[in-house]
This record gives structure tokens, sequence and C-alpha cells, in this order.
């Protein structure tokens, strides 16, 4: 999607925008201000109406540089940890006002995105079959219905069920609204829409304007939501829908799903495609993007100016399989002095790098996320992945084995494994997408390999972390944790299914604060400070061979934070509003 010199005007509840019609959706050279007495009498105002409605995906908040923010989505696993005032979140430690602008920040975004469509597609009710025949007016009626799902979807993967404005509703016009009276009746209003939608979309986007919602995206949501509804089977029919319509295909390369600008690439289901604007500045300059713009910035190595971001655990980084491309893709050590393979900055360099906690990151672990950090420039354009094909076969995946498909399941597993090791890129040439960085062809595979048997790897793996969960679903989340890895969605996995408490005993075990495990003694051992990197530094040479560092785990879990706190705002504003239990 590209959104370039977007102006925009509310008009009768509608933001209207003057764009062109060519396949830059969102692309606006020119705007004009609609007479309210005729927003929706031609064809040209009614897609200005919705070209408003999308704009919501772009306007940020201050400085949440994105609404699905990593803090909600990927800090509470603790394979993603913060220092500053976001360790919170990697603590399980937050109440109702400590983040309260993360909070804040989803709710908001979230309700003006419903507001605007509720409030055009109550104003497309209007328009007559002279203006637009009713067939070519379902779209655009299903792709606001599709715009207010997601925001609810969001919404709901947070919070629980929260207050379902409807078309024509917002907060001015309902200020006062009660949450549904259950999870399930929520998720069936969201259902319901993106259903909805997927009964009127094309595969491709209308008018090849890429960003705009479709038939896949639409149904692949719609299975999700029948997932949260216990209907696998549905679930399962639709995502069958999705694998043989061949609408989607998996990136032969690991790592051209998160290309600098490779959007909409044949793997995005529903993504949020953020370019770089011209005459980018300094952070209180240009707000064209918000903070959208910062994804270099705020994921680069801190030894080469990053704010830090995406350390990752030294957990994550040893849970890759030998083998697995995606560790290289993914992650690089300054423990190691491993060399970004896109940038070709060397990390850990420096004696103040080098060590397995960073002494100048409150002692966050000296790995780092590879995902946006594939270019140096403080302004970097990304498309963020909200749903891809590779997390469609996992959830396809997951309904085959809970509906007793247990082949399918695991063919499913094995699809996304043979591109982990690599075999899928050889002979490919990621180059030919059009992208303007040169691929670091090196890194490719030129000869297939075998794949160990993933049955076969996690029924020993569950046996050696000491999971109770079926041996599919420990392999499910693993493969989750290492395929969509800093993609918004692996907590909300871990939630949907209440295996939060089981990830966190078996991955990130209670230690008592313990920052190095001795893997022959089978001790942990605990810092007397706030240097994590103190039993390392005492112990001999000897001893040093038999440590690995871990995460730091004090605190016990509590079931509470399976949901974030209701917003204190809304709760003061909403009469009818209820907090979530435990906060």
């Amino acid at each position: 999607m590209n959104m370039k010199k977007i102006v925009y005007t509310v008009l009768m509840g509608a933001a209207i925008f003057a764009t062109s019609c060519s396949k830059d959706f969102m692309e606006v050279d020119t705007y004009s201000i609609v007479s309210p007495d005729g927003v929706y009498s031609s064809k040209d105002n009614i897609f200005k109406g919705l070209v408003g409605v999308y704009s919501e995906y772009f306007n940020g908040r201050g400085d949440y540089y994105i609404k699905p923010h990593v803090a909600l989505a990927n800090y509470p696993t603790l394979d993603m940890q913060a220092d500053g005032w976001d360790a919170q979140m990697s603590t399980h430690s937050w109440t109702v006002e400590s983040k309260s602008g993360f909070f804040d920040a989803a709710w908001s975004v979230s309700y003006r995105q419903v507001s605007r469509a509720n409030l055009y597609l109550k104003d497309l009710e209007n328009v007559s079959p002279e203006v637009m025949p009713t067939a070519e007016l379902d779209v655009y009626k299903a792709e606001a219905r599709a715009i207010r799902a997601y925001a609810y979807y969001y919404l709901t993967i947070n919070f629980s069920r929260v207050p379902m404005l409807m078309t024509g509703e917002n907060y001015a016009t309902a200020p006062d609204k009660a949450r549904p009276e259950s999870d399930a009746d929520a998720w069936q209003i969201i259902k319901e829409d993106f259903e909805y939608a997927a009964s009127i979309l094309d595969w491709e986007p209308k008018e090849g304007q890429k960003g705009r919602w479709t038939k896949g995206a639409a149904l692949a949501y719609a299975a999700k939501a029948n997932m949260y509804l216990g209907d696998y089977t549905k679930a399962k029919q639709q995502y069958a829908e999705i694998e043989t319509s061949a609408a989607y295909q998996l990136n032969p390369c690991f790592a051209m799903t998160s290309w600098v600008d490779n959007p909409w690439n044949i793997e995005a289901v529903w993504e949020i495609a953020f370019p770089e604007f011209p005459n980018m500045a300094s952070i209180w300059s240009s707000r064209k993007n918000s903070d959208f713009r910062y994804f270099g910035q705020q994921t680069k190595a801190r030894e080469y100016g990053g704010w830090g971001d995406s350390f990752t655990s030294f957990e994550l980084v040893r849970s890759f399989e030998p083998g697995d491309k995606r560790k290289q893709y993914s992650t690089i050590s300054g423990v190691t002095n491993d060399t970004n393979p896109f940038t070709g900055d060397k990390v850990g360099k420096t004696p103040v790098f080098a060590s397995h906690f960073l002494t100048n990151a409150e002692y966050m672990p000296n790995n780092h996320s590879l995902k946006w950090w594939k270019v140096n420039t403080q302004y970097s354009s990304h498309s963020v992945n909200l749903y891809r094909y590779a997390g469609v076969l996992l959830d396809y995946a997951e309904c085959c084995f809970r509906t007793g498909d247990l082949p399918k399941g695991w063919a499913l597993i094995a699809q996304i494994r043979d591109r982990a090791w690599g075999n899928t890129e050889v002979g490919s040439n990621p180059d030919a997408t059009g992208s303007t960085k040169p691929f670091p062809t090196a890194m490719l595979s030129t000869a297939t390999v075998a794949v160990p048997d993933a049955q076969a790897y996690y029924t020993a793996y569950k046996a050696a972390k000491g999971y109770s969960s079926d041996v599919w679903m420990v392999a499910l989340m693993q493969e989750r944790r290492k395929e969509l890895y800093m993609e918004f969605s692996l907590y909300y996995d871990l939630s949907r299914c209440d295996m939060v408490e089981e990830w966190l005993n078996c991955e990130y075990p209670k230690n008592g604060g313990a920052t190095y495990y001795n893997t022959v003694t089978h001790q942990y051992l605990v810092p007397s400070g706030i240097d994590k990197n103190e039993p390392w530094n005492n112990a001999s040479a000897a001893e040093r061979a038999n440590l690995i560092p871990v995460t730091a785990r004090d605190w016990d879990w509590n079931p509470i934070h399976l949901v974030y706190p209701i917003p204190t705002a809304e709760l003061t504003a909403n009469k009818l509003m209820t907090q979530n239990e435990g906060y």
C-alpha cells in the first residue's frame, strides 16, 4: 500500500480523499473538499470515502510506532525482551496504569477505525442504484466491514470482549455501551463481518490496488475467528479453501518474507506496508508516517545506534535446530561476533558490546533481530506481516490436528520446515522480485537437504522440556515461535490455547533470578547484584564450558495476564463498561 502526500478532511462522518485510481492505492497527489450535500452522489466520492476508512491504518499515536505493538504481542513470550520502561511487559508486571499508553493506543486507534467504518457503512445505505449498482456497492460494504472486523479482532485478542458499536454508531451516538455477554458473542460478530466480506470480495484486490481487503484475507480471519469459537471443522474448511485457491504461496527464501521493499509479496495474506516518505527528518519534524518510519532505528543493534527494541532471548536462539536457516535469517549475536548479512555490520566487535548481557542496556541479552534491521537508514520502509501464508498453514495444521486429521497436519508442518531448511530457495532468485536492494546471494542454499521429521523431533523435545500438551501442540507453538518471530501473533496463540503458563514453565522456568545454568551440575547461578554477567565473570575457564546464559525469572505467572486491562479512560467515559478480572 503506497500512501504518499495524503491529506484528509472529515465530512459527514467519513474522511474524504481525492486520489487517482492507479494501482498504488491511497497515493494522493491533490485533494479537494467535497460538499456535504453530495458526499456520495458519485462513484468517485464513494471511493474517496473508502480511502478515508483505510487511512486509519496509518494514523499512529505519539511514539507508539505500530498499532500491533511488539510490547503487547511479543514481549510477554520472553522471546523478545525490553529494557527501560518497557521491561514490565517482559516480566509480566504490567498494571492498569503502568503501561496505560500501550493499552490506550491499541484501544483508541482501533475504535477510530470502527467509527469511520460504521459511519461510512451508514452513509452507503443512502446510495441509490443509479449512482452505483448494488453488486459494486457491496464490494465497498465488504471492505468496510472487513476493516471493522479487524479492529474488533485486534481489540478482542488484547482485551477480551469489548463494546461492539455497529453500523451508524460511534461513541458520540452511543457513549455508554455494554460488552457482549461472552467472548463467544463477540467472536460471532467478528466472524459474521469477515465471512460477509469473504463472500463478496475476490482473491485479487479490487482494481489491482494492493492494500485493500481481499477474499483470502477475510477468509483467513474468519477461520481464525472460528478457531476462537472452537469450530475447528468450519475453520479447517475455510483454510482448505485458501490452500486450494492457489492465491498464495510461500516465498522460496524465508528472508524475503520481510524484505525491505517487497510489499504484498506472494506470501502476504494481510499486511500493512509502510513506505518511505520524501523529506524525512527528525522525530519531531515529519509526522506523515508517525513512528512507523523508524523500523530500522528501532530494531538495529545498540552498538550501531539502534534504540534496542528487539533484544532476543538466548532461549529462542538455542531453540533453532541445526540446519534451520530461519536462525541466520532472523537473529545475530554479539557474543559470537556475528555479522548482519544484510548491512555488513559486525556486532560485538568492541568489549562493551561483547558480553552475554549488555551493560549499557540494563543487561538485555546480546542477541538482535534481523526482522527489520536490513538497512542502516534511520527511516526505512517495511511491510508489517499481520497474517501471511505460513501462518495460514500453521493454523490450518492446528485445525487438522484438532479434527483428527493428523497426517494432513504433519504434512503442513513439513511444508513449512522444508522452506526453513533452505530447500525451496535452491535455484531461486530473490532479486527477481524487483527489489532495489540486492539480496546477499551467498546465503542461499545450493543443494537440497534432508529435513528432520517434525513428529519425531518434537516428541523428544516435549519430553526434554517437560511439556504436558500433545506433541502436535508443542510442535505448532515451536514452529510459530521460529517462523513468526516478531510478527505479532505468538502470545495471542499461546493465550488462545491456554498454554502461557506451560510455555513459561518449560521455556523460561522460574529460577530465582538466575542468569546462567550449569548443564553438568544442573545448578542455576544467581548474580549478587544487577550485573547479570557476574556468574560468568567469576567462573573458571573450565566451569564456563558448562555455563549457558538464561533469562532471569523470579516471578509467578498470573492468569489475569491472558488479556490486558481495559484502559481507565474507557471505564471513566463508558458507565456500562467493566474492568477485566483481576485488574
